[in-house]
């Protein structure tokens, strides 16, 4: 059945839509143009096996206070849920971590922290792990620090685009920046946040907001899949910690659920399990349903609950 956004967006509920993007929810670039077809490509159908991340603090799960929210554990939950086969983890991302030494806040005696950047380690800390779903989350710390967009996105286009090449099977995740409390010039001139993260400390969302654009922009030409992390987190001040740069629990659990909804959304390996269980059970209208219901309506839906046979 085709489903038009705003037919969609009636049977989405309102916390799971508001994850998902407008990209999320456009058709084919055939959209609306007389008979062409608006189903979507499926860019993965093969379950996932090896998940890997890089990226910096909000990555490594820092704040949370549940390590089940914390948003690389979020999304890996999710996908174990729903795929139809195990999923082992390996989370190699690191506080304070920069794309490249470009970055103005990149200290090469910061061992663990800024150094190695990304660049300096995406081959061990990725490409060896030989993950069929690589994510990388890089942006918030260069935008902090004030990295130029060109040399940033030098940098990262560089580790993009071997990835995808020495891991030809792989889905390739970019997830953009995080929106936090600094990119808001107005707030953070508050003497309270002066100095608070030393180089890490340029006010205003400039410099975050290109970054974001030329990310997409980056995917689509790469294949990769980018996910909108910035407009969904924008001016959300109660998912952020007291710090004002780190989510806490809901904000970490979001940020995972916001990854998995744009995977699920692209790619139908996640759809596997739930087409066994429906093939296996017999599973139907007249079978589902009704959790919590009016039990006279209960009665006059299912009629047949054969699973329980």
């Amino acid at each position: 059945m085709n489903m038009n956004r705003r037919t969609m967006a009636k049977l989405v509920p309102v916390s799971v839509g508001a994850l998902l993007s407008s990209a999320s929810l456009r058709g084919n670039p055939g959209q609306g143009s007389g008979n062409a077809s608006r189903l979507r490509k499926d860019i993965r159908s093969k379950p996932i096996q090896r998940l890997v991340v890089m990226g910096e603090s909000n990555a490594y799960g820092m704040a949370a206070g549940d390590p089940s929210n914390e948003w690389v554990q979020s999304l890996a939950g999710l996908i174990r849920r729903f795929q139809d086969s195990p999923l082992r983890v390996f989370n190699n991302a690191i506080p304070a971590n920069v794309i490249s030494p470009a970055a103005p806040g990149y200290d090469p005696k910061d061992v663990y922290g800024t150094a190695p950047s990304g660049i300096e380690r995406y081959e061990q800390d990725m490409i060896s792990y030989r993950p069929d779903l690589a994510v990388y989350a890089y942006g918030l710390n260069d935008a902090r620090c004030g990295h130029s967009l060109d040399s940033f996105m030098q940098a990262y286009r560089e580790v993009v685009v071997n990835t995808i090449k020495k891991l030809p099977d792989a889905l390739v995740v970019l997830a953009g920046p995080y929106w936090n409390l600094q990119f808001d010039a107005q707030t953070w001139a508050d003497p309270k946040y002066r100095g608070r993260f030393g180089k890490f400390n340029l006010p205003g969302d400039a410099l975050v907001t290109s970054y974001n654009q030329a990310i997409a922009t980056m995917a689509r030409e790469t294949g990769a899949l980018f996910v909108d992390l910035y407009s969904l987190l924008e001016g959300a001040t109660w998912l952020l910690t007291a710090d004002g740069c780190h989510f806490n629990d809901i904000g970490q659990a979001m940020i995972g659920m916001k990854v998995f909804l744009d995977i699920a959304a692209r790619c139908s390996f996640l759809s596997l399990k739930s087409k066994r269980m429906e093939e296996e059970l017999n599973l139907s209208i007249h079978n589902t349903g009704g959790t919590d219901c009016l039990p006279y309506v209960i009665d006059s839906w299912r009629k047949t609950d054969t699973w329980k046979k």
